[in-house]
């Protein structure tokens, strides 16, 4: 009887056995519908799209796929719900001329239809939204920018920067819990291309050539709270900063050439914070203006941060390949200890003048392998008040 039942035990708990049990009781377990815009009925695409995206929204996600034609002229955003993924496969997702919005946001904001450009009436969370290029799919910003009355001067001009706020970058999640934005050429941006905020979190960004060279063209940017992030294997050209950190307070956007604001909601009005920590940036190599990679602490903190190959490649153009912000530079309240935790390997400057700079202190971390190959260049501008800071094996050449 025992032998039995012994027998039986190693039967029942065989691998191949419980996978079988389990792939049966989960058989179904993906419900989710594949849907193209061209599916739906709508005077344009950009209403196909939406009627696309409801669909998906009414069964609790999916996937909608943009593949049938080479452009899609879109004259709004792709507005984004959660659970849903959006793959781009061999064609070019373009703003329509004289269009002022994102090319593509999370749908979780409840725009003030009176004061669209302003702070929306709420952000609700949002979860599981994919962005996916494949084959050179390309996200692009309009041929013709918006041009209009600046409300603040009364002087018509193009309405590009990030003084004319949020409605100007490319591709922005906002509260986002679990995201993957991946695949993409990011061309002729309005303002900055990718932005995350007010507390994004559990995401990844990768495989991605940005071309963001107008007024303000920063790169990726992990603004007022963000944290469990991967970015890597970035190149292009940015016409400022390509990777932000920053963890700015309110008093950044007091400056009265903002026209709109910067961000959707004021991060104090939510309970995410507004710290930025567990960030990982990998093999990143932009050529362009400013900075490859800048941190920017205020109240908020910057910590646990890991970084690797980290350049401003052979084209060069960069000021700094790694500058460290702090002491009021970007938004008030900064004290040292707001930066701790910070771990970077192998900083790379072809032509910048600082491979590394710090503009403030930095607590409990380690730099190593920082190398500068400009002639006449910096390897490293420390800060005298770093705490228990360790700068190893820099080479200047």
């Amino acid at each position: 009887m025992r032998l039995i039942l012994f027998a039986f035990l190693i039967f029942s708990f065989h691998p191949g056995i419980v996978f079988a049990r389990e792939s049966k009781n989960l058989e179904n377990d993906d419900k989710s519908i594949v849907v193209k815009p061209e599916d739906f009925e709508g005077k344009n695409i950009s209403e196909k799209i939406s009627n696309a995206l409801g669909f998906l929204k009414e069964c609790d996600g999916g996937t909608i796929l943009f593949k049938d034609n080479p452009v899609y002229l879109i004259s709004e955003a792709i507005a984004l719900p959660s659970n849903t993924t959006m793959i781009v496969d061999g064609c070019k997702i373009k703003l329509g001329d004289q269009i002022f919005d994102n090319v593509i946001r999370s749908r979780n904001l409840d725009i003030d239809e009176q004061n669209p450009n302003s702070y929306v009436k709420q952000l609700l969370p949002a979860k599981d939204i994919r962005i996916v290029g494949k084959n050179g799919a390309i996200i692009e910003g309009a041929e013709n920018f918006y041009e209009g009355v600046n409300p603040k001067t009364g002087i018509k001009e193009k309405w590009l920067g990030d003084y004319w706020g949020w409605r100007n970058f490319t591709i922005l999640f906002s509260f986002v819990d679990g995201f993957e934005i991946s695949g993409l050429k990011v061309q002729k941006t309005h303002s900055w291309g990718i932005v995350l905020t007010n507390g994004c979190k559990n995401g990844h960004v990768s495989n991605l050539e940005l071309h963001t060279t107008v007024k303000n063209g920063d790169g990726i940017s992990i603004i007022q709270g963000g944290s469990d992030i991967l970015i890597e294997n970035i190149t292009g050209e940015t016409s400022d900063d390509s990777i932000i950190l920053a963890a700015f307070d309110e008093s950044r956007w007091s400056n009265n050439k903002y026209v709109f604001p910067l961000l959707p909601v004021r991060y104090s009005d939510y309970s995410y914070g507004g710290d930025i920590h567990d960030i990982t940036c990998r093999n990143i190599e932009t050529s362009g203006i400013h900075h490859v990679m800048i941190l920017l602490p205020s109240q908020p903190k910057i910590y646990n941060i890991y970084c690797s190959n980290i350049s401003d490649g052979p084209k060069g153009g960069k000021r700094k390949v790694m500058r460290i912000y702090g002491n009021g530079q970007y938004g008030q309240g900064f004290k040292p200890g707001n930066m701790y935790n910070i771990y970077m390997n192998d900083i790379l400057s072809y032509k910048a003048d600082i491979a590394l700079e710090f503009l403030a202190p930095v607590h409990n971390s380690h730099f190593n392998k920082i190398t500068q190959l400009k002639p006449g260049g910096k390897d490293v501008q420390t800060d005298p008040e770093n705490v228990n800071v360790r700068i190893t094996n820099t080479v200047k050449k």
